[in-house]
Parts: C-alpha cells; structure tokens; sequence
C-alpha cells in the first residue's frame, strides 16, 4: 500500500526553487528532486536545471543559490527547507542530473533535527513489469508571485504536493525497426504526470524503493470530425498535452556507473 511507505518519499523529495529573471530573482518551484544517499546526493531530470529547460542545454549558474523545499504539513511547524547545489553530472541522452547538496550547512533546519544525515531513498535496479502498480510524488503546481509597488517589493511561494498513483503500462515508448542494448530503459506510465514532477521519484508500491524518475510526456493527438453545413466533413486535430507519463529508469548502465562511483546505496529488489 501507498500509505505505508510515502511518508518515507516525502521526507526524502524536495521543490528544487531556483531565482526566475521574471520576479526578480525570487526563486520558484522548477521541478523535483529525490535525495538518494545520506551525505546528500540528489536525483533529477537534467532538463530542471538547464537555462533552456533542455536535457541538453547549458547548466544553471546559480545552482549555489537553490532551495530545496518542502510543504508545511503541521501547524506552526515550518516546512523543510535547504540551501544550495552542485551538479556531480549529466547525462543528457537520459535526461538525468545527479546533485549533491551539504548535509553539515543544512544540519540545523528544523526537519532535520535531531538527524546525523539526510533521509533518503533506496535505489533499485530491479526492472519494473508491464502492469506492476508504482507511485509518482513531486510538486507539479507550484506557484509564484511577487507584488511590486513603489513601497515595498514582496513574493510569494506556494507548493502543492502530489501523489499518483499508476501502473507501469509499458516498458516500450516507441517500436523502432532496430533495438539494441544501448537504447534508453524507460517505462510508460497509464497516468498523466505534470512539468512540476519533473525529476521526482517513480516508487514500486509494493516495496518503497525507488526505480525510476519523472522525465517527459507523452501528448496524443485526435482527429476530431466536424460535419459543415455543407459539402463534406472536414477533420481538425485535438492535442491532448499529457496522457501518458515517460519515466527513466535508474537502472540503465551510464546510470548505475555514476551511482557506484559515488557509493550510493543500491538495492536489487
């Protein structure tokens, strides 16, 4: 059941905020974030932390200045909150970023107290079967404003977390005429996934561990037919944005390599 593990998801899933030009440089919510090992290694879609929002594109410069957020969930506890990234790489053919964030500079935030590391998510290489329910937790309806006037300048953050729940509808994105093992392991979702969820994690429901991350949507076309007044039908076409979720998964080999590089905890089941 979803319940019984999510409170571990949350404790380990972040807003990454970083400073929008538009607002002044007040940070806004970009996407998810999943912290994968207990010195602070964190999981993302790379196209979060890009100045085109690209999985290709240049890095972010001001990574130094994200905060990594989370909700208030009780009354006058604030929520969680730490400060600053480093990129440790990116592979941009998966769409992946793996950032590190500082334990010792974070120690002192209220949801970390009483805490000697970060809490984090157990990373499976298992691969997932074609209908095997998994979850989706981010924050795909974050919010920003700022209120400018000639005496005083204010802004406002807002997030919404989100859980989804899904079955691994395919492990097949697109048939191609030729297949080979280098080709990207990635599943299809049955649900649709929002920008927000971007880099947040793809939870096996039946274990709580971790095996993939939201990158993508699949938008699908329909051909809608309208009967004019006169002469013959004409069709128009209708795009739904996001019908399917594309999620990557961490069990591909570049991937797995920059894990154990790093000694992240990785589990088999």
């Amino acid at each position: 059941m979803i319940r019984k593990t999510l409170q571990a998801t949350q404790l380990a899933t972040y807003s990454i905020d970083l400073p929008d030009p538009g607002l002044q440089g007040m940070p806004r919510s970009y996407g998810t974030g999943f912290i994968v090992s207990p010195d602070g290694w964190m999981i993302t879609a790379a196209h979060v932390i890009t100045q085109n929002n690209r999985s290709d594109g240049p890095i972010r410069e001001d990574l130094h200045q994200a905060w990594l957020t989370k909700e208030t969930r009780k009354f006058g506890v604030p929520g969680g909150m730490c400060i600053g990234l480093e990129v440790g790489c990116v592979l941009a053919a998966l769409d992946f970023a793996l950032l590190k964030t500082d334990f010792s500079t974070n120690a002192s935030r209220a949801h970390l107290t009483g805490r000697s590391n970060f809490p984090f998510l157990t990373i499976s290489l298992r691969s997932l079967d074609e209908g095997e329910p998994v979850y989706a937790f981010g924050y795909p309806l974050g919010e920003a404003t700022l209120l400018d006037t000639p005496q005083v300048t204010m802004g406002a953050t807002s997030l919404a977390p989100r859980v989804t729940s899904a079955i691994v509808a395919s492990t097949i994105v697109r048939t191609r005429p030729f297949s080979s093992s280098a080709d990207p392991r990635e599943y299809v979702l049955d649900k649709a996934l929002d920008y927000g969820n971007s880099g947040g994690p793809i939870i096996a429901t039946e274990t709580g561990n971790t095996h993939a991350f939201c990158s993508r949507f699949q938008p699908v076309t329909i051909q809608q037919e309208v009967m004019p007044s006169q002469g013959d039908a004409a069709h128009f076409p209708v795009v739904i944005p996001s019908l399917y979720g594309v999620v990557v998964g961490l069990h591909n080999p570049s991937i797995v390599e920059e894990l154990m590089r790093r000694d992240i905890p990785l589990a088999e089941n």
